[in-house]
């Protein structure tokens, strides 16, 4: 304790003009320096390495707008309705198969071959009523949002690249037809997740996206292996190319044996990457002499967290084959910032039109009159309480869910939705919400309300 109180005693300190003091004063407030610096540092990497590896199961969102004016609901709520807080969802994935197959798991890695099967997703936890369930689902609920919790992966089948399909392939498809036949909605929704996700976040968003459709659409998950960790990002997007050839091939097996109308195809963040180049891929064989092309929908790129100059060039392959694209981004997202800077290159959800040539510019001018391609710029600013780095809007947000909903369900191209247009310096068209978004969506609904069921008024 003597060697603490003369230190706390100036009288017991050399003179300040003595230089063994300095040194004295130097060496002890360096060591501290040095010890806080080193300490931050665990600390800051411990935190990191925590983050990386909490992986909570997703919430319900928001409810979209379409349905907060309390006019409209796709939702039954009368009592001899069909409810469940179970949300059944077919799934494929080229992800390793570890386990019983009536109660998967899947590995971080690949596998060799493509397995499909059905999900079970719970809405809030067991005991949940389906009254607490519509009220989150129609925003007349206070409370905090309840998790999506995957409950079981029954695999069904398994679908070797290039080989006919067996017994328990043809009744997984045959099993999509049933579904088809009992929607309302006749195109199936192929749903790829984005990087770092697990299993469970992965099929809590595709739950929820067949959820707001009113349970009246085929929603499938693509399941691709992530390492499921920020710090692996690198290798997520290694692997991101390696499952677009077992996409490509999955959307030309639906087409080929399923009943849907069209085959939609909605990607989120990094899985615009697999989307993007799988879609090439699919271009690029309809091309060939003879082929003919799958029956390609409403491609929709939310946040596309892929190479930007190779997303042109891949659209330029598919586009002309799919009724519409719609890439939303904004210029705002921290996500895709740091993307950016370790990919070296801008993304295709926070796009650098420098970085383009000639041809890829004249192209992407011209697309959205000649393709049906469709920029939708979401600026925060015109948005009520949306982030202005917001990465995560399609499903945060109310309006940009709203959005998706009516693109995929209704087709409609961004004038009919309620959109401003506006148009870069270069000449290049793009979409956004205006301030007034909730007045024009009421709009929208009401003349859709005259030629469709699915969004008839509340009984």
């Amino acid at each position: 304790m003597s060697g603490v109180a003369d230190l706390a005693n100036p009288a017991c300190l050399p003179p300040a003009g003595n230089a063994g003091a300095r040194g004295v004063r130097r060496g002890f407030g360096g060591k501290t320096m040095k010890r806080f610096v080193i300490i931050g540092g665990l600390i800051f990497i411990a935190a990191v390495i925590a983050m990386s590896m909490y992986h909570p199961p997703m919430r319900l969102m928001p409810a979209p707008e379409v349905f907060i004016d309390g006019q409209t609901s796709v939702f039954p709520s009368y009592p001899t309705a069909v409810t469940d807080p179970e949300i059944k969802l077919f799934y494929a994935t080229n992800r390793l198969p570890v386990g019983p197959r009536s109660n998967r798991l899947y590995a971080v890695v690949p596998g060799r071959d493509l397995q499909a099967g059905v999900a079970t997703v719970r809405i809030g936890e067991e005991g949940t009523t389906w009254d607490k369930i519509y009220a989150w689902s129609t925003g007349a609920g206070d409370d905090r949002r309840p998790f999506l919790n995957l409950t079981n992966l029954n695999e069904q089948a398994t679908i070797p690249s290039g080989e006919p399909l067996s017994p328990e392939a043809t009744a997984w498809f045959a099993e999509i037809n049933k579904a088809l036949a009992n929607s309302r909605d006749k195109d199936i929704i192929i749903y790829v997740h984005g990087a770092n996700t697990t299993v469970e976040r992965a099929a809590g968003q595709a739950a929820q996206l067949h959820h707001f459709t009113g349970r009246n659409s085929v929603v499938i998950l693509f399941a691709w292996p992530t390492a499921e960790s920020f710090l692996r990002y690198s290798r997520d997007m290694v692997t991101a190319f390696g499952a677009s050839p077992h996409l490509a091939e999955f959307i030309k097996l639906l087409d080929a044996n399923t009943n849907a109308e069209k085959i939609d195809v909605f990607t989120y963040s990094a899985g615009g990457t697999v989307g993007s180049d799988a879609l090439a891929i699919v271009g690029r064989d309809a091309a060939a002499p003879g082929a003919s092309a799958p029956k390609l929908g409403e491609i929709y790129h939310a946040a596309p967290d892929a190479d930007f100059r190779a997303f042109v060039d891949d659209m330029a392959l598919y586009a002309p084959k799919a009724e519409r694209v719609t890439v939303a981004v904004n210029l705002g997202d921290t996500a895709l910032r740091l993307s950016q800077l370790i990919n070296r290159a801008s993304r295709a959800g926070r796009p650098d039109m420098r970085e383009l040539n000639q041809e890829q510019t004249d192209w992407l001018l011209n697309a959205s009159r000649d393709y049906g391609v469709d920029v939708l710029r979401v600026r925060p600013e015109n948005i009520p309480g949306l982030s202005s780095r917001s990465h995560t809007f399609w499903y945060d947000d109310p309006w940009v869910s709203s959005d998706v909903l009516i693109t995929l369900l209704y087709d409609l191209p961004a004038a009919e939705r309620g959109l401003d247009e506006g148009k870069t310096d270069a000449g290049a068209r793009y979409w956004t919400f205006p301030t007034d978004y909730p007045e024009r969506l009421a709009t929208v609904l009401d003349r859709l309300r005259k030629d469709d069921a699915l969004l008839e008024p509340k009984q």
